[in-house]
């Protein structure tokens, strides 16, 4: 048996109410090691809860290095458990680096990641691993395999592979075995029986823990010295010598067959995701030019990883939570702003007056290009800071239409876009009927009509278009504003601010291509992955005896129609047709060839029953009124059709010059003397961030290149030496920084509040007629037990329910919040003890 924790640090409950727990849960663990020398724990595969820990108990830190150096607590070998379909590249690399350094400090020895509630996993992530010494992995969604085995071998595309405890039966099937003494033993030996016809090796992970369970227990206690606590290296070891050939899964672990992922997520609270993009851009940026002074900004990347955690950036937990993290990214974004202008003021000591580009593109240009404000020509070696020397004149056009050697573009009186044979800027509105973990459309009679459309600024190599439209349907009203700009590169750039009020609808930028063949391919962190437009690859909702009997969590039934990407959506062919985006993590396409990107997506529950494609529990039923997005939210998309493939040179270059645009800035100094550019470097692969005095790249083509095989991830050098001499006082002005993503909260209506305690009542009268029913059944009775757990799912809900009135009316309800805590703990045993009733036991 492994004994853990899984610690949703921020999900119903805040961090400052969670940590406090902490405390209580390791002066437990204390005291059972202190009885058991032998005793082993592992701390949820993260060493962000030893830093919690000590936020609250700084002197418990002797304590912890002592037992995490002995090995009774595993700690690491992650920073946090954040959600990999939604964290940037450099923030997948940098919660290896925290937690690397965590585990130095305390004296870890854990070379198995331990991801058992993560919601999917990346393709690269088995290369990853390997890169930073890890050998294995316990996971449980996302897994894909025809034949379910608990052993697998996960494979990179570059060959790198991990072996891989696949947990079927969840992460939580043996824990509160002490609240249950008189049926564990017959949990034990059913746990063995039903899960041991998915072992090949005859190795059975049994586990001990749940979600913020604060009552750690020894299982010898109560089943005696039959059971062995063991550790994730150990029990991997042990069952893969027994496999000599593990069944393989290459690529992505997305899939919901035999656990939920929770597609809504991606677009939940959307918001969320173009803040913490516009933070992880300024992250990446200001590392690379504290590299020049030879410093380091760790912290600010701990701060940024905690709001990357799944069901923070997800988007799941109360609106506390979320609004603290635009706190968070608001924080950030004012630190890297300053210090972002600090380090360029040094460097732009060392070149001329002028007015420069600041470029983080590793590509050359020699293109006219516009950012929405200015038209110039940008000439470019790589990343670096380039003179400006021709901006575009500006003349009179008033013709809705644009030409170039890429593209020819007209707009329709409705407002949409057509390039070349393609339809671009059509919204679509439907109803939703999903919570923030799944979502659940149907057809809904909204009309789009345009208010204004005109030209904004024409120049010779240049074309804005300013568009004003209204979406609407019954109970919801949206308004747009549209800047769509025009230049001598491939790509039409999207710039769009939306308005809404309205709640339960989704509304998506939709792309008509009318191609029904060509390959779909998504950009995702270090890799381009090519997916099937559905996957109906899943279990019926009556999987069969033997899997019924393990699955008892929530998992996707019917077909997944919304996908993750991070950067591009593309059509492939003879020609490439792809769609651009920052932020914006859902999309769908269609078998006629639409390219749907989900813009906001409006919900107003955590979790709630009889959502459409999902089984069983995902989560609590609070009220969250801040996910209905009723605010102003903009969005930045851009059109790209050319004969360029996707994996190669040619289309990354534009990629890069739409996801890094060059800043724009001015020089003002007292003499003119210094350089006319600064290089820092050229080559033609994404780079993701600083590692080890070397810049750190991964190579998408289908080439090798710059001595990187395809797929593969590796360091270039990189030198801190740079042309030109710091010549004292300068004055630099910055034209077009990245904004901040604005998102004002609206309060909530009385009506709501008279709603929420309408509906606590009425579970108020269901608890206590269960309760009534239960005193009239014998308790030894199977009838006696299925009516308890009825009576715990619903005095669970009745409390998320108290606990939702408490927050919208202003309040942090602590002990209503531990209460909860309490019951969902005791009634997910019951799942265990009903499904061992049913079994027959």
């Amino acid at each position: 048996m492994i004994c853990h924790t899984h610690w949703d640090r921020e999900w119903f409950a805040p961090s400052s109410v969670t940590n406090a727990w902490l405390k209580e849960l390791f002066e437990r663990l204390f005291d059972l090691v202190s009885k058991r020398k032998d005793y082993r724990y592992v701390l949820d595969g993260q060493t962000l809860i030893v830093e919690d820990l000590l936020s609250v108990a700084p002197e418990f830190e002797g304590k912890i290095r002592g037992l995490v150096s002995s090995g009774n607590f595993l700690m690491g070998p992650l920073y946090a458990q954040i959600d990999f379909r939604l964290s940037p590249e450099i923030a997948i690399i940098k919660n290896f680096e925290m937690g690397k350094k965590d585990m130095e400090k305390f004296g870890a020895k854990m070379n198995v990641a331990w991801m058992v509630d993560n919601f999917g996993f990346i393709s690269q992530l088995p290369q990853l691993l390997n890169r930073y010494g890890i050998e294995g992995a316990f996971v449980w969604r996302g897994v894909k395999l025809k034949k379910p085995s608990i052993e697998f071998l996960w494979k990179s595309k570059d060959g790198s592979s991990v072996k891989c405890i696949f947990l079927i039966g969840g992460y939580r099937n043996l824990f509160g075995l002490s609240r249950t003494k008189d049926l564990a033993e017959k949990r034990l030996q059913h746990e063995i029986k039903k899960l041991r016809i998915f072992s090949l090796s005859g190795c059975v992970p049994l586990l001990d823990g749940y979600d913020l369970d604060t009552e750690a227990e020894d299982p010898r206690e109560i089943l005696g010295d039959k059971i062995v606590i063991s550790t994730p290296q150990d029990f991997l070891r042990e069952a893969f010598l027994k496999v000599p050939r593990p069944p393989e899964v290459e690529g992505e672990l997305l899939s919901g067959k035999y656990a939920c992922v929770f597609p809504g997520t991606l677009s939940t609270r959307v918001y969320l995701k173009l803040q913490s993009h516009t933070v992880a851009k300024l992250l990446r940026y200001v590392e690379l030019l504290s590299f020049f002074d030879k410093e380091r900004i760790d912290e600010l990347h701990r701060m940024y990883l905690k709001t990357l955690i799944h069901d923070n950036i997800c988007g799941v937990g109360i609106d506390k939570i979320h609004r603290d993290m635009t706190k968070t990214y608001r924080k950030l974004y004012s630190t890297l702003k300053k210090s972002f202008t600090e380090k360029l003021s040094k460097l732009a000591a060392r070149i001329r007056r002028g007015i420069y580009v600041l470029s983080f593109s590793p590509f050359e240009y020699d293109h006219w290009y516009c950012d929405g404000e200015y038209c110039y020509r940008l000439k470019s070696d790589g990343a670096g800071i380039f003179g400006v020397n021709e901006f575009d004149r500006i003349r009179a056009n008033q013709t809705l239409s644009f030409r170039n050697d890429h593209y020819e573009a007209s707009f329709l009186p409705c407002g949409t876009l057509k390039i070349n044979d393609t339809l671009t800027g059509i919204f679509k509105l439907e109803r939703e009927l999903g919570d923030s973990y799944s979502t659940d459309t149907e057809r809904l009679e909204f009309s789009c009509r345009v208010l204004k459309i005109g030209v904004e600024r024409s120049g010779e190599k240049h074309k804005i278009v300013r568009l004003e439209r209204i979406v609407e349907a019954e109970d919801v009203f949206i308004e747009t504003k549209e800047r769509i700009v025009f230049d001598q590169t491939p790509l039409v750039k999207w710039f769009l601010t939306v308005k809404s009020s309205g709640k339960n609808y989704l509304l998506s930028f939709v792309t008509k291509t009318k191609d029904r063949d060509s390959k779909l391919l998504a950009k995702m962190p270090f890799d381009v992955v090519e997916r099937k437009r559905i996957d109906d690859d899943l279990l019926p909702l009556d999987a069969g005896e033997k899997l019924n009997s393990v699955l008892l969590a929530a998992r996707e039934v019917g077909s997944i129609r919304k996908f993750p990407f991070q950067g591009f959506v593309a059509l492939q062919s003879e020609k490439t047709t792809a769609i651009m985006a920052k932020g914006v993590h859902q999309y769908g396409v269609n078998e006629e060839g639409d390219i749907e990107f989900d813009l906001v997506r409006s919900v107003e529950w955590i979790a709630k029953s009889g959502v459409g494609g999902r089984t069983g529990d995902a989560g609590p039923l609070m009220h969250v009124p801040d996910a209905r997005c009723e605010t102003t939210i903009d969005f930045e998309l851009a059109f790209f059709q050319s004969k360029a493939q996707v994996r190669t040179e040619e289309f990354f270059k534009w990629f890069s010059l739409f996801d890094d645009p060059p800043v724009l800035f001015s020089v003002e100094r007292e003499d003119d003397f210094g350089a006319d550019s600064v290089e820092f470097f050229s080559f033609n692969l994404p780079w993701v961030c600083l590692e080890n005095g070397g810049i750190l790249v991964y190579n998408p083509y289908s080439r090798e290149t710059h001595g990187l095989k395809p797929h593969q991830i590796g360091t270039l050098p990189l030198s801190s030496d740079l042309p030109g001499i710091d010549r004292g006082w300068v004055k630099i002005r910055i034209f077009n920084f990245p904004k901040f993503p604005r998102f004002v909260f609206k309060r909530v209506a009385w009506e709501e509040i008279i709603r929420l305690e309408a509906m606590i009542e009425e579970f108020r009268k269901r608890v206590q007629l269960l309760r009534d029913e239960l005193k009239r059944i014998e308790k030894t009775s199977k009838r006696y037990h299925e009516t308890m757990h009825r009576l715990l799912s619903e005095e669970r809900t009745l409390l998320e329910l108290e606990v939702s009135l408490a927050l919208v009316r202003g309040r942090i309800p602590m002990r209503l919040m531990r209460r909860l805590n309490e019951l969902r703990t005791k009634r997910r045993i019951y799942d265990y003890v009903v499904e061992l009733l049913r079994e027959g036991s």
